[in-house]
């Protein structure tokens, strides 16, 4: 967040919380693949070691390893599909200015809007993975939208500043966020 002057609050788009995710699921996917990989030595081991008796009755052995391997495999895939999601919100993350806020109206996503062109702005739940998102709805009923995690703003120091620089005709409704 810059303050170019007092007449404008400048947010540049900021890649680090989408950047943090990736990482997180990075994390999680070598976790993942290591207990994996111990389950199998593990069940492995148990085969080996109690092959007689556990071939006296396959069906449940078979059954047992299949549950264990199945819920260690779903967890892989899940935490992949994840990570998955989390690349692609952090190669969609802008560049350049993502807010600018001014007595003249509010720029989101390069689109201008002035105040008297501003039908509301606020909070949505957005998508997964990227969470909340920065919504301007403007009276002809386009919209555009910046996922909140990419600016590095509070919600609540935005939420005053847009009082103040239109003059308390507008807010950011910050319902979504409430739990």
């Amino acid at each position: 967040m810059s303050q170019q002057d007092s007449e404008e609050l400048v947010v540049p788009y900021d890649a680090q919380a989408a950047q943090d995710r990736v990482q997180r699921w990075q994390r999680m996917v070598r976790s993942r693949l290591i207990s994996l990989g111990l389950s199998v030595v593990l069940l492995i081991v148990i085969f080996v070691w109690q092959r007689d008796r556990l071939m006296a009755n396959p069906g449940p052995t078979f059954a047992v390893y299949g549950v264990v391997l199945l819920i260690g495999i779903g967890w892989l895939v899940g935490t992949l599909i994840a990570l998955r999601a989390a690349r692609r919100a952090a190669a969609g993350v802008g560049s350049g200015v993502a807010l600018r806020v001014n007595r003249r109206g509010v720029e989101i996503a390069g689109q201008q809007v002035g105040w008297h062109q501003l039908a509301s702005l606020g909070t949505t739940k957005g998508s997964w993975p990227v969470g909340p998102e920065l919504r301007v709805r403007r009276n002809d009923g386009a919209e555009v939208a910046v996922p909140l995690e990419q600016l590095a703003i509070r919600p609540a120091t935005l939420d005053g500043t847009v009082r103040a620089y239109s003059g308390g005709r507008f807010g950011v409704d910050l319902e979504a966020l409430d739990i």
